[in-house]
């Protein structure tokens, strides 16, 4: 695993996923994102793939559909891959936002999302890094019905902060 997706808390890689404490080793896939501002890692979290799903089944399809749109309309995922391939450092998937291209070193917000298979990091479309402009553009498409799910969502399996945590955008972050 890549040390940038290790627990903070821990600082090793994650071991149970946030919502059935699954353990991850044992997961076929599970995603981590991370959230920071100021350079500061403010959320994180790790969730096995079929918890991934059942949050995607509980979004809006207003909110699928646009979110899909959001990111279909500003990445070029296949000249991503080509540029990458699969044996790229896990730093060269997160120097610049997937979404706008601005450099990751001129940022002191923004969220990264990583998927594992077991412990190992999968290469393709991730991992990657979204500035937090681009991340409160993407949350700007979202339903209210979706953002008050994942408002749920975190205030259940997150209670006190980081429940409380917003982003400079007065959002939550997002599951990438």
């Amino acid at each position: 695993m890549h040390e940038d997706f290790n627990s903070l808390e821990t600082g090793k890689p994650f071991t149970h996923c946030c919502t059935c404490d699954c353990l991850l080793s044992d997961a076929s896939i599970h995603v981590i994102n991370k959230s920071y501002v100021a350079h500061e890692c403010i959320f994180e979290l790790a969730m096995c793939m079929e918890c991934r799903e059942d949050m995607n089944s509980k979004l809006s399809e207003e909110s699928r559909v646009a979110m899909f749109d959001f990111m279909h309309d500003r990445t070029d995922m296949k000249k991503r891959e080509l540029e990458l391939g699969s044996d790229a450092e896990p730093a060269a998937y997160l120097k610049s936002c997937i979404t706008c291209g601005i450099d990751s070193t001129t940022l002191t917000n923004y969220s990264t999302g990583a998927m594992f298979s077991h412990q190992e990091l999968q290469k393709g479309p991730f991992p990657i890094l979204m500035c937090s402009t681009c991340e409160e553009q993407l949350a700007e498409t979202i339903s209210d019905e979706t953002r008050n799910t994942w408002d749920k969502f975190i205030g259940e399996h997150f209670p006190g902060p980081p429940s409380e945590i917003k982003l400079p955008s007065g959002n939550k972050p997002l599951l990438l």
